[in-house]
């Protein structure tokens, strides 16, 4: 697993969330809508655990599914990182 772009696809990922998430908010009944935003989220939770399996916490403050939860700073800074 590349870090740069499962790093990047993650943002893109949440990013795609946040987007349908407003959208919702004002169509709730669009049932297509709906059915992305449930498999984007699923998509979401499985490549951030099959991250921070590799690599380690994406989020701090106990957001991590991974259990060694002070491995963060092992990681590059968001600056270091190139896509």
């Amino acid at each position: 697993m590349e870090y740069g772009s499962t790093l990047r696809r993650l943002q893109e990922i949440q990013f795609a969330l946040v987007e349908l998430q407003l959208y919702l908010d004002m169509n709730p009944d669009d049932q297509r809508a709906v059915k992305q935003y449930k498999e984007l989220t699923v998509q979401l939770v499985q490549l951030k655990q099959a991250y921070e399996k590799e690599r380690g916490p994406v989020m701090q403050y106990g957001h991590s599914s991974t259990p060694d939860r002070w491995t963060w700073h092992k990681t590059p800074w968001p600056w270091e990182i190139e896509y």
